[in-house]
């Protein structure tokens, strides 16, 4: 059984530019709505670390610098001198 189709480069043609254009929509419409949040999506973004849960969690960070030692002073002058009153 042989179906003739008439006008089948044209209906090929058409099929191919649809395939073409969803597939141009499926990888643009990520990178449009980041554009629109400000917030690109990269690969690996579902494997980050999230928040454990624990209100006490902080970061660790290095305090050598003096002006981080002077503002700890500072800070703890200035509580010490609230508990005061």
């Amino acid at each position: 059984m042989i179906i003739i189709v008439n006008n089948w480069k044209k209906k090929l043609v058409r099929l191919a530019v649809a395939v073409v254009i969803i597939t141009a929509f499926i990888f643009t419409i990520p990178v449009l709505t980041g554009i629109l949040h400000k917030q690109v999506p990269v690969g690996g973004w579902f494997h980050e670390e999230h928040p454990s849960g624990n209100p006490m969690r902080v970061e660790q960070r290095n305090q050598d610098s003096k002006f981080d030692n002077m503002l700890d002073q500072f800070v703890i002058k200035v509580q010490d001198f609230y508990y005061e009153e």
